[in-house]
Order: C-alpha cells, then structure tokens, then sequence
C-alpha cells in the first residue's frame, strides 16, 4: 500500500468535520499531496502506518510508553528504512534499540546501539548508551562484547550511585561467564563495598543490581565447585573432597548474603542455587569413582553407605527448596522465577524416602 506527509491527519479530520457542517460549497476542491501507507502482518493482525516521520515518531514514542515494543520498534523502524535523512532518525534509532532490548530481542538492540555509538560519537549522553549497549551484549550471551563496552563505560565519570553499582554487576556477570573468575570477584567486592558504605540509603536498601552482584560472587564459587569430580585414587579423593567443601562454604555465604540483600528476585534465586548445590553435591558423591574390585554384594554395601552419608544433603536441599518455595510465595515471586524447583523437590522427596531404611 501506500503512506505519507505528516500533518495530513489533522487536515483531513478538519475537512469532514467542515463538510459535515455544511461550510464548505459543494464545488470547491481541497488538494493535498498524497499520503503513503503500509499495511504489516503482525501476531495480532494487519496493522497499517502513516509513513511520515513525524506522524511515526510520535506514535513510535505513545507505543514506548505503553510498553508495546514490537509496534515501537516498526514504526522507528520505518523511519529509519524510508527517512535517513530526517531530523528523527538520530532519536529513533536510539529508541528502537531501547524496544528491542525490552522486547526483548537484545542482539538486534545491541547493533543498534553499536551503530548509535559509531554515528554519533561525541553525543553528550554516551555514557548511558554504553551502558545499554553493554546490557544488551551481556543479555544475548555476548559476554566478550559485554565486557569490552562496560569496561569502556567504567572509564567515563562522573557516575551516580545506581549506575556504577549496575555496570559493576553487570560487568561481573560477563567475566564470570568467560571464566575471569578473580576479576568478576574484584567486581563483586567493589559492588559490596559500595552497598555496604550506602546501606541506610534506599535506593540500595533492596537494590536489584546489589544483590545480583553477591549472586554472581556466589555462582563463581559454585562454578569451581561443580567443576570437581570424585575420581579414584583416594587420595586425590579425599583432596577433592576437602576443595568441594571449601568451595561450597564459600558459595553458601555469599549464596545467603544475597538472601539478606531484600531483593525478592535475587533472595529467590540465590535460595534455588542453594538448594541445587546440595542436589549437586549429593549426586556427585553417588557418581563418585568405584574401585574395580569391589563384588556384586560389596559395591551393594558401598553404595548403601554412601547414600548414609549423603542422605543428610538431601535433606538440607529439600529444606531450601521448601523455604524458598514459601518465602518467595510470600513476598510476590513469580512463578517462572521459581524454575523447575517443584520437580526438584519432588525428586529429593523420593530419595529421602528410598533411602529412609538406610539411615
């Protein structure tokens, strides 16, 4: 179909409205230059735009606000496809990056901000656009991207409280996710220190990026303590052990941390995580290495003390999982933050019970 100039909306609705009152003769003509449409097919049906700038960005700007991201997104969208040269090119791209990320479609955001940050080098609010550019690599799993924009953010000052406390955590995150463990720690130590010197303010007291920083610190611990296997021979066994051990303290405080933080969507995870790392725990000592000797009748009597001596892990996970299913229920989480946590528990349960003629 075909779309068009800008202010033509507002022409025509006037000329029904003098048609309909009888001030205009029958014979005069009103010419205006053509208008272009586009129709779209969309999950909710064909849509049809006014292709003008204006006309776009305003309704591009009344969709952001409404939280419609995918008509925001086509209509900024058209601007830039049919108008480079316009005077809302710059801002459109802009908030088409700011949709899709919330859309959320956070690699096609992430270009946008790229191409943004290529264009417009000097903008006065490029720091912002880091950091959202930043967010939107580390959100689709670009971690080495993520890191190199926030890095780069980290080197603009001044910044406010909430920001540095958000890139630092978001920077942990992307280390961690390359395996940088000490320098994602360096990053969560510095995102505790803030939160901890600025702990009566309230907008740290609860504060989303706070909390998900001591998760992170937690998740590299429980990296390197999933990491370790039970393998023969027992010497190396009983070192693995002890690492294990060590390892799964460390993720445990940082774990419970969280779980003070007041953060409901972090306290929840952090007591998911928790409980998994004593699932974890437990069916790493009963896949631990058999010696090759052992009978039919002595592997019996071996796994049933190990399962003795695992069985108080279990208990432990499935009292996580049971506190964190009603603390969570009571402070409003979703249920979708709660993951695959019944069917866990519902696993655990069974094992207590199988291995309750044991104990």
């Amino acid at each position: 179909m075909t779309a068009g100039r800008g202010q033509q909306t507002a022409a025509i609705s006037l000329l029904v409205a003098m048609l309909s009152a009888g001030c205009v003769p029958r014979a005069q003509e009103l010419r205006m230059d053509p208008m272009e449409f586009a129709s779209t097919r969309t999950p909710d049906g064909v849509v049809v735009d006014v292709i003008d700038p204006e006309i776009l960005f305003q309704e591009g700007t009344q969709a952001w606000e409404e939280k419609r991201w995918e008509d925001a997104v086509r209509k900024f969208g058209f601007i830039l496809d049919r108008f480079p040269k316009s005077r809302f090119v710059r801002p459109a791209l802009y908030n088409r990056g700011l949709a899709l990320l919330s859309a959320p479609r956070p690699g096609e955001a992430a270009r946008d901000f790229d191409e943004y940050l290529r264009l417009y080098p000097d903008d006065p609010d490029i720091a912002d656009t880091l950091l959202k550019t930043g967010q939107a690599w580390q959100e689709s799993g670009e971690w080495a991207k993520a890191v190199q924009v926030l890095t780069r953010r980290l080197a603009l000052l001044p910044f406010s409280l909430l920001q540095e406390i958000e890139t630092r955590s978001r920077l942990a995150r992307a280390l961690r996710m390359l395996g940088r463990y000490e320098e994602s720690r360096d990053q969560v130590a510095l995102v505790q220190a803030i939160a901890d010197r600025n702990a009566t303010r309230p907008e740290v007291q609860g504060s989303y990026f706070a909390a998900m920083a001591s998760f992170e610190g937690a998740e590299a611990w429980h990296d390197l303590f999933t990491r370790i296997k039970f393998i023969l021979p027992t010497d190396r066994m009983e070192k693995d052990l002890t690492d294990k051990a060590t390892l799964f303290l460390k993720a445990q405080s940082e774990y419970l941390r969280t779980m003070r933080m007041r953060n409901v969507y972090w306290g929840v995870q952090a007591g998911i995580r928790m409980g998994r790392m004593y699932e974890e725990f437990y069916d790493d000592i009963m896949h631990a290495e058999v010696p090759t000797e052992f009978g039919k009748d002595e592997l019996s009597v071996y796994m049933g003390e190990l399962r003795r001596k695992a069985r108080p892990l279990v208990a432990k996970a499935v009292a996580a999982y049971e506190r964190n299913i009603s603390l969570g229920k009571m402070y409003g989480a979703r249920d979708e933050w709660l993951g695959d946590m019944a069917i866990r528990l519902a696993r655990l349960r069974q094992i207590l019970v199988e291995s309750s003629g044991e104990e």
